[in-house]
């Protein structure tokens, strides 16, 4: 590590006193003061300014590419191993390896920005009978008397036909309980969550009683406020999940939580308090106040759950992949640390299994996969992929390592699905062309564009069954717009996309590499269908419909996966995208106690495949890797 040579600074460390150092970040304007030595990464998350750095800031992945103009010490091993001799030259740094040792001045170049970008917020849900957990209860109560002297508490238990000796009323409903009485007349509002009184109100106050759905996913959260007297969705809002900062994929997380003394706790606290902002973002939309919210329920994925819960993780990251709890949880507003109604209630659905989270109970709940008749294929793909089949009266579920490469990680021109991001290719007339988000200058290719390549290069021939691109040999065979964008030999070859767009030198390419990427993920799925398939003794081609759920299903050009060999050959008409099935799922188990039963059921019920625990999954997976012939 860096040290600087003896001065007031080794005084003040020898007194215990951190020396503290200015750093101010370009293009943003971000300004303060951080300790000396600690790394920019470091210094970027104190101040509030995001770097993306997907592999935790381990020094793996090489994503946190800064400028340093001024103020850190040398060159470390990794910096030296992952960035070009140019690259150095013209002060390009990992943020998470260069350490700031005076006064300093770092640039943030776009691609090292974590920005907003397209997140899938729409949940189609279906109509529903409402049944809620939170229920409001208008009564008349006659006012006391000499000749009737029940208290407050009695009055109202009385009124609503329960014992009081059976009555649960929260603290702050007690305390609310003479005034609100007095001033309405006795003619009040019962609000119960539960079998608990949570609140006393003026009969025909509005809102009558709101509650909130959120979807904790690994890459985004998505909040949905709701009224649960109508059912009506009042607001949405959504943010990238600030836990990335610590590492993209749950691994890297989860290594983050074993390795840091506080790590479980600064990762619940990241992610509670983005629930709150959203919560409060969500409720100014609407017009209402955060107090009338006296429910919230929470989906996720295992380690999300477990995060959110402050449950340990670390046993979801080896064999045999062991979840906390499996059942649903219920804890009090405060306990959860939401800022809702302080009686208000938080209820997070079933997990099925370490991978397997109740997100995809919000999946099963809500595309009714196990009732619709016939062999019927789910797929919800991000870091993390699900699938689950329905066939001959079961339903498996099951996980498998996609991996980044579905949404840009691993990928030389990866980016997030912000404007800018190229999310369609198409070949036509023996020349490619494509577009971006928001008609932007194109500044990298997001997880749609991902999959168009792909396919465009398989039926050009730029690329074989086996992912290899062609040689200069074989090129001369293709059409002329394809053959003049091959270049370089061996592992450097690569596909030209797009010609002086700003990224990088000044071109967008796609590489050996993220083909093989793109294989190794596209395999993983496959193979997982496969598997799925031989335990319920079908053919993968007599599955008769696929429903893609999440972003995924939302913005990949359907043809495009299928050209790949990522979904088994099946009608186009017949692969349906279903929205955010888990923030749905969600939503039902928030307005319906009978949809909160039946997941509740559905995670009881499902079975796990674990398919590393399958003698068959490496020949399943290394088969799945190639791709299908041109038809």
């Amino acid at each position: 590590m860096y040290r600087a040579g003896p001065g007031a600074g080794d005084l003040a460390r020898g007194l215990g006193f951190a020396t503290m150092i200015s750093i101010s970040f370009k293009p943003g304007g971000e300004a303060g003061q951080v300790e000396e030595g600690s790394t920019i990464l470091a210094a970027s998350e104190q101040l509030g300014v995001t770097i993306t750095a997907p592999c935790g800031g381990r020094g793996r992945c090489g994503r946190c590419r800064v400028i340093v103009v001024r103020g850190c010490g040398p060159i470390t091993q990794a910096e030296e191993d992952l960035l070009t001799g140019e690259e150095l030259r013209n002060g390009v740094r990992l943020a998470c390896e260069a350490l700031l040792v005076e006064d300093a001045q770092v640039i943030i170049p776009s691609d090292s920005r974590t920005i907003g970008g397209k997140i899938l917020a729409d949940h189609r849900g279906e109509e529903m009978t409402l049944n809620p957990n939170v229920t409001g209860s208008a009564v008349e109560l006659p006012p006391p008397s000499l000749s009737d002297q029940r208290s407050d508490f009695e009055r109202v238990a009385d009124g609503l036909g329960i014992p009081a000796q059976d009555l649960v009323i929260h603290r702050d409903a007690l305390a609310q309980l003479p005034t609100v009485l007095r001033e309405n007349d006795f003619h009040v509002s019962v609000v119960r969550v539960g079998e608990v009184v949570s609140a006393v109100r003026p009969t025909g106050a509005q809102p009558c009683g709101l509650g909130a759905a959120v979807d904790i996913g690994t890459t985004t959260v998505v909040a949905y406020l709701v009224d649960l007297h109508t059912g009506e969705t009042l607001a949405t809002a959504s943010e990238l999940n600030p836990q990335a900062r610590h590492g993209h994929d749950l691994i890297t997380r989860i290594e983050f939580v074993q390795s840091t003394p506080t790590g479980l706790d600064d990762m619940r606290r990241l992610i509670v308090d983005l629930i709150n902002r959203l919560l409060a973002e969500a409720t100014a939309d609407a017009g209402v106040m955060r107090r009338d919210i006296y429910e919230v329920a929470i989906v996720g994925n295992t380690c999300m759950h477990h995060l959110f819960l402050g449950l340990d993780p670390r046993n979801l990251a080896q064999a045999p992949y062991i979840p906390v709890t499996r059942e649903p949880v219920e804890l009090s507003a405060d306990e959860a640390g939401l800022a809702i109604n302080r009686a208000g209630n938080v209820y997070c659905l079933p997990v099925i299994a370490g991978f397997v989270g109740a997100d995809t109970v919000g999946v099963l709940l809500m595309s009714r996969l196990a009732e619709r008749g016939h062999p019927t294929l789910a797929v919800d793909i991000g870091t993390n992929g699900e699938v689950m089949l329905a066939a001959n009266g079961r339903l498996l579920t099951t996980s498998c390592a996609a991996g980044p490469a579905f949404e840009g990680g691993e990928i030389r021109y990866g980016v997030r699905a912000a404007e800018g991001a190229i999310e369609r290719v198409w070949l036509r007339n023996g020349s490619i062309g494509y577009a971006t988000i928001g008609g932007k200058r194109p500044s990298g290719i997001c997880g749609s564009g991902i999959f168009d390549v792909v396919a465009a290069l398989l039926d050009s021939g730029a690329a074989d069954q086996t992912g290899r691109l062609a040689t200069d040999e074989a090129a001369v065979e293709l059409a002329p717009g394809i053959a003049t964008r091959l270049r370089g030999e061996g592992p450097q070859r690569e596909f030209l996309l797009v010609e002086g767009a700003g990224a990088g030198n000044g071109e967008i390419t796609f590489t050996q590499k993220d083909l093989r990427e793109v294989q190794l993920a596209k395999g993983a799925v496959r193979a997982a269908v496969e598997l799925l398939c031989a335990r319920v003794a079908i053919a993968s081609d007599e599955i008769e419909e696929v429903l893609l759920a999440g972003a995924f299903g939302n913005y990949i050009d359907r043809r495009s996966a299928l050209r790949m060999g990522l979904l088994p050959h099946v009608p186009l008409e017949r692969i349906h995208g279903i929205g955010n099935a888990a923030g749905a799922g969600a939503l039902a188990a928030l307005l319906s106690l009978d949809e909160r039963q039946r997941a509740a059921d559905l995670a009881r019920n499902a079975e796990h495949v674990e398919l590393m625990a399958d003698p068959r999954f490496q020949m399943a997976f290394a088969d799945s890797m190639m791709f299908p012939e041109a038809e």
